[in-house]
């Protein structure tokens, strides 16, 4: 019981530090490929579609591979796994937002990019964010608990889920709630915040209809 109380830390912890860090990265990134014209946002635009194109999951087991196990090193892994995701949401999201009315009148009134992005668009971009924040949440723990499970994330003896399940696969058959308590609890952590996500996004759409 201690080991998988102990085991949110690492698990559900790791995740959340890695979709902020992410998320903070996406803002800056989205924000500069959001605002930027010609051959520059061409190709970024081109890099970002390719890196979609590719799982998180693999994405960060690729990276893990790269950098060497550790838990330390997933954090890393995941995080990069998830940025394309948040770039290309605040990609969109400014785009769309620049065609719209209250924008080119904001700009006629001489905003220059920094004001429109800070005082007008950003405001804006919480309510997509949010949502994605919480399904990003939830592909992370299973990133996070999949590569710890494959030996490539947290070493034993630290009580990662993942790793909690690998390492008490031989005992299955003499203990096997070692094995299915972990499971169990991602498989609630990640009901739990769909949930939530699901929760604000229908909470979101009644504000906007209000």
């Amino acid at each position: 019981l201690s080991r998988l109380m102990l085991g949110c830390s690492y698990t559900f912890g790791t995740a959340l530090l890695a979709v902020f860090g992410s998320l903070a990265a996406g803002l800056l990134l989205g924000g500069l490929a959001g605002m930027s014209k010609g051959v520059k946002s061409s190709i970024f635009n081109h890099l970002l579609d390719l890196a979609l194109t590719i799982p998180s999951l693999l994405f960060a087991i690729v990276i893990v591979a790269v950098l060497g196990p550790g838990l330390q090193n997933t954090l890393w892994a995941v995080m990069l796994a998830l940025l394309p995701q948040f770039v290309h949401a605040v990609r969109h999201e400014i785009q769309h937002q620049l065609k719209q009315d209250y924008v080119i009148a904001y700009r006629l009134d001489g905003a220059n990019n920094l004001q429109i992005l800070w005082s007008v668009i950003l405001p804006g971009l919480w309510e997509p964010l949010t949502l994605l924040f919480t399904m990003a949440l939830s592909t992370a723990i299973l990133d996070i608990a999949a590569i710890g499970f494959l030996g490539l994330g947290a070493q034993a003896p630290i009580p990662e889920w993942g790793t909690m399940i690998a390492d008490a696969l031989d005992a299955i058959y003499l203990a096997p709630w070692t094995v299915a308590l972990p499971g169990l609890l991602i498989f609630i952590t990640v009901l739990s915040i769909n949930l939530v996500g699901d929760g604000l996004r229908v909470a979101m759409k009644k504000r906007r209809e209000i």
